[in-house]
């Protein structure tokens, strides 16, 4: 007659023995899975760092370029109110056709070497 206790040994045994593989396949796939949760989470490191770098140095940068570009315009809205208004004191450059100096056929009418 069996003892209790001793079936459920050899049977935990076999059940062991039985997963081996799939074991393994399941402890390959968690060693995937903490790679990749270890690259996301340098990721997101590098992101954060570069959002801080954003928001301390550049986002500063920009506003004060914003607010001296702004200085310049107002100086370029002054000149135009003390200027004059240019008027039309100039004529226009004269156009020339390239075709009235190149002729179209020019280039049939020179000499092919031979």
């Amino acid at each position: 007659m069996l003892q209790p206790g001793a079936g459920e040994e050899r049977g935990a045994g076999g059940f062991a023995l039985s997963l081996g593989p799939e074991v393994k396949e399941v402890e390959e796939t968690i060693e995937e899975m903490l790679i990749r949760l270890d690259e996301f989470c340098g990721m997101t490191d590098m992101i954060r760092s570069d959002t801080s770098q954003i928001l301390d140095e550049s986002i500063p940068l920009v506003k004060a370029k914003v607010r001296e570009m702004n200085n310049i315009y107002t100086k370029i809205d002054k000149l135009e109110k003390h200027t004059p208004s240019a008027q039309h004191t100039y004529d226009l450059p004269e156009l020339y056709r390239t075709e009235d100096y190149f002729p179209m056929n020019y280039a049939d009418n020179k000499q092919k070497p031979t």
